[in-house]
């Protein structure tokens, strides 16, 4: 009978070691398919900013040259401002009878302008 339990034994034992070779397999297998999927992520990822850098290049030029663009339009809004306050005042101290009436038609089409507004708005 003591042969039949070494039987039982070693059989259990070989059983419990195939199952243990299993598990390391798969483990083994595991860890190889996740380091395949970690190195594709990173290829993926290095990809990705290879590709970006061009178009972030070509958003970062485009948007200085909006910059510079806002900036031109202001320069020549602040050279017309000028422009205009100074023959402003010049035809002023040219004419004064004339800057007076027109001072006064202006605001008079102001103030019709502003009480048809609130007319409006009351009703």
């Amino acid at each position: 009978m003591d042969t039949t339990s070494n039987t039982v034994a070693n059989s259990g034992k070989d059983m419990a070691d195939a199952a243990a070779n299993k598990i390391q397999s798969g483990i083994w297998e595991a860890k190889k398919a996740l380091d395949k999927a970690g190195d594709q992520l990173s290829s993926k990822v290095e990809d990705l900013r290879t590709d970006s850098k061009p178009v972030i290049k070509h958003m970062r030029d485009q948007a200085q040259s909006l910059a510079e663009g806002v900036r031109d339009t202001g320069r020549k809004f602040r050279v017309a401002a000028i422009r205009t306050s100074d023959s402003v005042a010049s035809f002023t101290k040219e004419n004064p009878v004339k800057a007076i009436l027109i001072a006064a038609a202006s605001g008079a089409v102001l103030m019709t302008l502003c009480n048809a507004i609130a007319r409006y708005r009351r009703n």
